[in-house]
């Protein structure tokens, strides 16, 4: 009897492992975005999605679903920040996860996501968050570059992990915060726990405005952004601290910036705002949305510096990837006043040839007290500068 009971054991232990689904990701090297690769329903060819907690829709590019010959069946319109737009929408498709294991009865709406990958290394198909988070307890491993996805059942090690409840805000998990400034004042509210943000926490216009947040945030610059229906302006400062659950997270370049917003999501005034990938992917998470909890543990990325606050530029890739341009660039910087603007495209940096934002990126954040870049002008001209890099 008790050789049969261990074997029942030992077959249940096989049962369960067997129904983990283990998804390799990339992580960009700026470690912001999560891409995974999917099959697709032929078993012959593969697409690269974004993995997003913020995504309530899955998104493919049309160009992508071109390609592939996929058409939509239906038409829906969306009212956003940019205004109402008119959705093509596929219905009740499947997403492969592996050769066998599937999401059904998915809605994927088409839409141009050219705008979007110009700011991402790498060209993704897709955007993907509440397909696989409605269907699965998931496991985001940083260390083992790996998501792992259970049935809602299954028996998890949570060894290392605070467990934070949560409710979902259209969708999006919602779990409470609270930043530090420097001049030792407190602030906790609300937060969207969405991983396709790249930055640390977007303050809602209502809420900054309420706290005149702008007047007492350090050192802050203003700058712009992009999403997929708008560009929206933002000032960026430095904190002294946020602390997520138990965990306190201080840096002396950790910054948080304050929305301009008077429509989306930024604009509602029952949330303090979005926490990004910036501050989730210095964490292993695990999210539960059958049961509402967050889990989450510190990985080796917690105590990775952040972006100085005073980048005096920001790039982009060219729609067709062949070159890297300017996407942003600080009024008050050196680098403005010798000339350079938006929409420049860059050829090199200190003789260094970027085949990359990052490496661009990367020679802007080091101790270099100045650099030179060569790039050619709006006029077609090739140009070199020297610019001074604010410490």
């Amino acid at each position: 009897m008790k050789l049969k009971f261990n074997f029942l054991i030992f077959i249940s232990a096989i049962n369960i492992y067997a129904q983990q689904i283990k998804l390799p990701f990339e992580l960009s090297k700026d470690s912001k975005a999560i891409f995974i690769k999917l099959p697709m329903e032929n078993q012959k060819d593969s697409l690269l999605y974004f993995f997003d907690t913020g995504a309530g829709t899955t998104l493919l590019d049309k160009k992508t679903a071109e390609k592939y010959g996929l058409k939509a069946n239906y038409q829906t319109e969306v009212t956003g920040a940019g205004g109402k737009k008119l959705y093509d929408v596929m219905t009740n498709e499947k997403i492969f996860l592996d050769r066998s294991e599937f999401v059904d009865s998915i809605n994927i709406v088409l839409d141009d996501l050219a705008r979007l990958n110009t700011f991402y290394e790498k060209k993704f198909d897709g955007i993907i968050g509440a397909s696989i988070l409605t269907n699965y307890l998931t496991s985001i491993d940083f260390e083992a570059n790996t998501m792992t996805l259970y049935q809602f059942d299954d028996y998890l090690n949570y060894d290392g992990y605070e467990k934070i409840s949560f409710e979902f805000f259209s969708g999006i998990p919602k779990i409470p915060l609270t930043f530090e400034l420097r001049n030792n004042e407190k602030f906790s509210g609300d937060i969207l726990f969405d991983s396709g943000a790249r930055l640390t926490l977007l303050v809602n216009t209502p809420y900054q405005e309420k706290n005149k947040l702008a007047d007492k945030i350090d050192e802050k610059s203003l700058y712009s952004s992009r999403n997929l229906s708008n560009n929206t302006n933002y000032i960026k400062g430095l904190i002294k601290s946020i602390q997520l659950g138990n965990t306190i997270i201080k840096n002396k370049n950790l910054a948080v910036s304050l929305a301009s917003d008077k429509q989306g999501v930024s604009s509602l005034d029952n949330l303090l705002g979005i926490l990004g990938s910036e501050i989730i992917n210095r964490f292993n998470f695990i999210i539960d949305y059958k049961n509402k909890y967050l889990y989450l543990k510190p990985n080796n990325l917690f105590d990775n510096d952040f972006e100085k606050l005073f980048k005096p530029l920001s790039f982009e890739f060219s729609d067709e990837r062949k070159e890297i341009l300017i996407s942003n660039i600080l009024v008050n910087s050196d680098a403005y006043k010798k000339g350079l603007r938006k929409g420049h495209k860059i050829i090199s940096i200190n003789n260094v040839i970027g085949k990359d934002i990052y490496t661009y990126d990367q020679m802007l954040q080091s101790n270099k007290r100045k650099i030179v870049i060569r790039y050619i002008d709006s006029d077609n001209q090739v140009k070199s500068v020297k610019i001074k890099l604010r410490k």
